[in-house]
């Protein structure tokens, strides 16, 4: 499930390994090579050169965390929202007299559904699995002859925004955004350090080497809360949703 078929770990390496080989590229290709002689002699470029570039950096890592911690909390809270209507459909189903009919249907949606996002499933099979348990629900429920019209479009209408909650949350997972917000990420943080490394040419290659290395520590760190927060189900809540859908499971008569 992780993007790009990388685990969380190979992203972290990655996070700090790419700033890393950056700089130490920057760094050597300003001391020795064919391009150490042009870029010793572009003296004079002053620092607000490096402070609008920075700024582009700092203002769009800061708009990865802010859509990554959002992220996290609205896949919480879709998980929470499947839970609750599959456990008002169980009510409903119930107090309408259809449970011998209806919970079969959804024990089998429940559990297609909370193994969506267990690792190693084949999330195609998987998500068709889910997609036929509701269309079996969803046909008990219209040709159940006990329910009226009204409780008919009722017990409908929860089980529509169970798999919409569901649809939604299958979306969050399947986010095929995130390499390229990661790439550009990565375009702006060496954009960045080559224009520290262009605002000290003609100073002390020590002062150079720490100020890119600092703003290199930074690069990583960004870089690495992209990689844990952009993934929610598979880093913080690795367990859903099949803890909610299966509490909810475990409630309702076998």
């Amino acid at each position: 499930m992780s993007h790009l078929g990388l685990t969380i770990g190979w992203q972290l390496a990655l996070a700090v390994v790419v700033p890393v080989l950056l700089a130490v590229i920057i760094l050597t290709a300003e001391a020795r090579g064919p391009l150490a002689a042009p870029i010793q002699s572009s003296k004079g470029i002053v620092t607000p050169y490096f402070n609008v570039v920075a700024i582009l950096f700092s203002l769009y890592a800061a708009l990865l965390a802010s859509d990554a911690w959002e992220k996290d909390v609205h896949a919480r809270r879709l998980v929470s929202d499947e839970a609750n209507s599959a456990q008002l459909i169980a009510h409903t189903a119930k107090a309408m007299d259809v449970e011998a009919s209806v919970v079969p249907k959804l024990r089998a949606y429940l559990e297609s559904s909370g193994s969506e996002m267990d690792r190693g499933t084949m999330i195609a099979a998987a998500r068709a699995r889910t997609e036929q348990a509701f269309a079996e629900l969803v046909t008990t429920i219209v040709r159940e002859p006990r329910l009226d019209p009204s409780s008919r479009a009722l017990l409908v209408s929860e089980t529509r925004d169970m798999m919409k909650a569901r649809d939604d949350r299958a979306h969050l997972a399947d986010d095929g955004t995130l390499p390229l917000k990661r790439l550009v990420l990565v375009l702006f943080g060496a954009l960045t350090q080559v224009a520290l490394m262009l605002v000290h040419v003609g100073g002390p290659r020590r002062a150079m080497r720490v100020s890119v290395g600092l703003f290199t520590v930074a690069f990583s760190v960004s870089l690495a809360f992209a990689a844990i927060f952009d993934s929610p189900f598979q880093n913080f809540i690795p367990h859903e949703p099949r803890a909610s859908l299966g509490n909810v499971l475990s409630s309702l008569k076998p």
